[in-house]
């Protein structure tokens, strides 16, 4: 009887995904526009409890991947504390005038997506992340909470959100 029931969940998620790519042409699929080039990002953190305390840091690549590693700031944040973070700037300096970034990915902010993840062992928490206007989180700005002293790297990587109009390509497909 289980094999039974398997057997037609995997019958149900074949046709349903058959249906699924067969409901999109090649022709209906959103266009995906390239990413931009980010030579440049810095980061502003203001201590909550004392405005005065305000850390800037900057990875900076100016010839891309290979070539010379990125010239990276070293970040000192007091522990226990809470800070308002935010992308103070986004550049692409490969361009004559510098292009900013940042105020594309701010007019388009429901395309895109800041994601922050410390290093094991990095005691730094990021919440409350700016939202598009479908309320998801972009990362523009949020808060960062540090804990205990520690040490460690923080990776940011900017994505493109091609899930909502995914969604919307598939909303004309019904089982």
């Amino acid at each position: 009887m289980m094999y039974k029931n398997k057997l037609k969940f995997l019958i149900l998620a074949v046709a349903v995904g058959t249906m699924t790519f067969q409901g999109c042409k090649k022709d209906d699929l959103p266009d995906v526009d390239d990413n931009e080039l980010i030579t440049t990002i810095r980061l502003k953190f203001v201590n909550n409890a004392n405005s005065n305390d305000i850390k800037l840091v900057t990875w900076k690549d100016l010839d891309g991947d290979g070539g010379k590693a990125p010239v990276i700031d070293v970040l000192a944040l007091k522990p226990s504390s809470v800070y308002s973070v935010s992308v103070d700037a986004l550049l692409d300096e490969s361009k004559t005038p510098i292009l900013d970034v940042r105020a594309d990915v701010l007019a388009e902010n429901f395309d895109h997506l800041f994601v922050y993840a410390p290093s094991t062992g990095l005691n730094l928490t990021f919440s409350n992340f700016d939202k598009d206007k479908n309320n998801l989180a972009v990362g523009l700005t949020a808060t960062g909470t540090t804990a205990a002293a520690s040490s460690g790297t923080l990776k940011i990587t900017l994505r493109h959100q091609l899930v909502q109009k995914m969604e919307a390509l598939h909303q004309e497909v019904q089982i």
